[in-house]
């Protein structure tokens, strides 16, 4: 067996999931677990059914993905960076986000690399990280800051094992969206340093405020930038796994190989319904931010009468990473609180051994009457344990 997995962690939502599962309860089960939004296409969108009717729909794309897809993702990521993206050199559709990291990842990585981390954080780097037999180095960012990056703390931790940064913002799992004059101070350090950001914008199209949302403008080429996303969560189709990576042309044709090692090409049925659904763009991405910034609002309505809670509010993605004041273990909350009360949350500390005091909320799928009976039920269970 592969050595590198024995450093690796199971997967932790899953856990939790068969543990909300096998309860017993007459209660409505309730889960603030997996990050995704509410709203799928059969919300908002008519799909065509001949493309059902369409073979091609069924056999293998191209390496780098189905070329009007291509070519819808080039235009919108030319209109939002300051230099365009050519379809053919600088595009290749993946299997999911995480398949985009992965490969990014596995592109760069020799074993005993360093990758810089801003924790907390999402739990997928790290098993992929280790995976490859490299090592990731964790960076703390402060509740207080609203979990902003520590430029002083990113250039510390460089040594001349250092071969590249994640950065995702909106973050998963804080919502923090990173002010626009350190991600440009933190571009210039790794030009200068020679390591390669890996720019993960999932979360692109869930910033709640304007302060902060053209970040994208900030980067003036490739060169040392590996831009990787998913149109999951801005079309509602966790489970079709459709992400991408946009970067220079030298590593598309090194993640070409990859890409058709692993997978071949991302699901050609996925594809064709994702460019069915592209002239729903706009109509999918304003159903689920409004649905999203309701519920943040019966969630934070919720937390101000919990004083053993205490979150410091961040403007996007659909998260809150929030403290539990008296210091409980997130973990054995968490259990007990499932058990207790069917509602699932995640222990802050699966993003991060120090955040054990910490648990995610993750509002995103849930309606506003479930946001705040979820939280009427942790405030409920908190007072029979205190």
């Amino acid at each position: 067996m592969n050595l590198n997995l024995n450093n690796v962690e199971s997967p932790p939502i899953d856990y939790f999931n068969h543990l909300l599962d096998s309860v017993k309860s007459n209660n409505k089960k309730i889960s603030f677990g997996h990050g995704i939004p509410r709203y799928t296409p059969n919300k908002y969108a008519n799909i065509n059914s001949d493309l059902f009717e369409n073979s091609n729909s069924f056999k293998y794309t191209d390496i780098r993905g189905d070329k009007k897809l291509r070519n819808y993702l080039a235009e919108y990521l030319s209109t939002k960076l300051s230099f365009n993206v050519n379809p053919d050199e600088n595009l290749i559709i993946t299997p999911g986000a995480n398949s985009a990291i992965f490969k990014s990842l596995f592109l760069l990585l020799n074993k005993n690399d360093e990758v810089l981390v801003i924790s907390p954080v999402y739990f997928n780097y790290i098993m992929a990280i280790e995976m490859i037999g490299a090592k990731p180095i964790e960076i703390n960012s402060h509740s207080e800051s609203g979990f902003q990056l520590n430029i002083r703390n990113i250039a510390n931790s460089i040594t001349n094992k250092t071969k590249a940064i994640i950065i995702n913002s909106p973050n998963n799992p804080t919502g923090a969206v990173y002010k626009n004059d350190d991600l440009e101070e933190l571009f210039q350090l790794c030009e200068s340093k020679d390591i390669k950001v890996i720019f993960d914008i999932t979360y692109f199209e869930y910033i709640h405020s304007n302060n902060e949302s053209n970040y994208l403008s900030l980067l003036k080429s490739f060169d040392n930038v590996i831009i990787t996303g998913s149109f999951s969560k801005t079309f509602g189709i966790t489970g079709l796994r459709i992400g991408y990576i946009s970067t220079k042309s030298n590593y598309i044709d090194n993640l070409c190989k990859i890409q058709d090692t692993i997978s071949i090409c991302a699901s050609s049925l996925s594809q064709q319904i994702l460019i069915n659904l592209i002239k729903y763009e706009q109509l999918a991405i304003e159903t689920n931010l409004n649905s999203v910034k309701l519920s943040k609002e019966i969630l934070i309505s919720n937390l101000i009468n919990i004083p053993e809670l205490s979150w410091i509010q961040t403007d996007g993605a659909f998260y809150a990473f929030v403290k539990l004041n008296n210091n409980m273990d997130s973990w054995n909350f968490t259990e007990k609180l499932i058990n207790s009360k069917s509602v699932l949350v995640l222990p802050g500390s699966i993003f991060g051994s120090q955040w054990k005091s910490y648990m995610r909320l993750a509002y995103g799928a849930l309606c506003s009457d479930d946001v705040n009976e979820g939280m009427k039920r942790i405030k409920s269970f908190i007072e029979e344990i205190t």
